[in-house]
């Protein structure tokens, strides 16, 4: 099926699976080399919930996020991968003011809060035997979440990186709680599509009708300067 095709269908499912009165997570795919703090996606609404397509495209490899928050914000991150070609495994520590010591974490935990300049660290516990969803259309393989309010006014980061350090691949990591649905979320849809059925490694040899690489889209989020 061409890549056109499949992005047609894809996005049909969408338009009859949710209704323009519903809500649904604000899709989007993201290839900016956030490998460094100084170069972190900033997520400009974090209430805003999402499903952020990305990669680990090297071993050891983290790719960091960032977002401003006031006490007693909803503060929820969930990774999921596709459940598709080149899906990965992968895990994120969450860093910000208020949460627990870097210490009790281990010396990664400690060394990632000292790149960020964050006094505290709450690692994520992926799921040991994830559930496999369907949302949309989209197969989803949801590794679970970490929910709380936030302790304290300030900068919240998430450093996301392979549960295997040797790995690489696709993961979805979804942060926010505030649902919306809008012409945005149709045209994310196609490309998280596109995102999904891509090959991986990415420079497998392609028929004339498998993917191209899609090209990064942005959801409310941006490279930090």
């Amino acid at each position: 099926m061409s890549m056109d095709r499949f992005r047609t269908l894809a996005l049909a499912v969408v338009m009859l699976a949710i209704p323009t009165s519903a809500a649904a997570h604000t899709p989007s795919v993201i290839q900016a080399q956030n490998t460094s703090p100084d170069a972190a996606v900033v997520l400009d609404d974090p209430t805003l919930s999402r499903a952020i397509g990305a990669t680990i495209a090297e071993p050891g490899e983290i790719d960091w996020y960032r977002m401003d928050l006031h006490a007693g914000d909803p503060l929820v991150v969930g990774m999921t991968a596709p459940d598709a070609v080149g899906s990965l495994p992968a895990t994120f520590l969450l860093m910000g003011p208020g949460l627990p010591d870097p210490a009790a974490a281990g010396p990664r935990a400690v060394d990632l809060a000292s790149m960020a300049g964050a006094t505290g660290v709450l690692p994520f516990q992926p799921a040991a035997d994830p559930a496999r969803e369907i949302h949309a259309g989209f197969g989803f393989i949801d590794y679970g979440n970490v929910t709380l309010a936030a302790p304290a006014d300030g900068t919240y980061w998430i450093a996301v990186f392979a549960v295997d350090p040797a790995a690489t691949g696709k993961y979805v990591l979804a942060p926010g709680v505030r649902e919306e649905f809008g012409a945005d979320s149709v045209a994310g849809m196609g490309d998280l599509a596109a995102f999904f059925s891509a090959p991986w490694p990415p420079d497998v040899a392609a028929s004339p009708d498998a993917a191209a690489s899609p090209e990064a889209t942005h959801s409310g989020a941006s490279t930090a300067p």
